[in-house]
């Protein structure tokens, strides 16, 4: 059973996920849960204690997701499909100024972001070309290292709301648009032949 904290917490980030982070106030955070300010400032020292602990929260769960995730998966190809589902639900109401907020206003909490980036979800990625190369799913004289900091770092690019609008394009569709266009790209013979079959 979720604390009060973090039913807070999941209301707050919510908020920031439609309006961007910026834009939402400590009034505001506090008329949307009701509460008094007083009271919101016995949970979070500030704005930025609240999108820090957001942040935590939110990388441990995806932690969490993606090695369950690695588990349960019968094949490299199948195990991206898996890792892009999750980020699409995660990512799917995702105000794009979000990214941009962090970055500006919020860099102890950017730099947080940018080393799970650069570090766990790497390694993830780069796991999963090194199992795909092992099944044959992937074609033999590719770089898993280079590939999985492209497809890494791809993620501030489909963020980039002057690139996607949010009013042309859902980041379900630039996501898997992206996905897709990775996998065709790095998938051998054998690969194909099973995408072609899984499609």
């Amino acid at each position: 059973m979720k604390n009060t904290r973090e039913k807070y917490l999941i209301a707050i980030t919510q908020q920031f996920m439609k309006y961007g982070i910026k834009s939402v106030t400590m009034d505001d955070i506090s008329k949307n849960l009701f509460i008094s300010k007083k009271t919101l400032y016995k949970h979070f020292k500030d704005k930025d204690d609240i999108v820090e602990t957001i942040m935590k929260l939110d990388i441990e769960i995806e932690k969490s997701l993606m090695q369950e995730t690695c588990t349960v998966s019968g094949n490299a190809i199948e195990e991206t499909y898996a890792f892009s589902a999750i980020i699409i639900e995660k990512l799917k109401d995702l105000n794009t100024s979000i990214m941009y907020d962090l970055e500006k206003y919020h860099p102890k909490t950017w730099k947080l972001f940018v080393n799970h980036k650069r570090g766990y979800v790497y390694e993830c990625i780069k796991d999963n070309i090194e199992r795909g190369l092992k099944e044959g799913l992937y074609r033999k004289n590719l770089n898993p290292e280079i590939v999985a900091k492209l497809y890494s770092e791809k993620i501030d690019v489909l963020l980039d709301k002057d690139l996607f609008p949010n009013e042309k394009f859902t980041f379900a569709e630039v996501y898997s648009e992206m996905m897709r266009y990775h996998l065709k790209g790095i998938i051998s013979k054998e690969g194909l032949k099973y995408l072609i079959e899984k499609e």
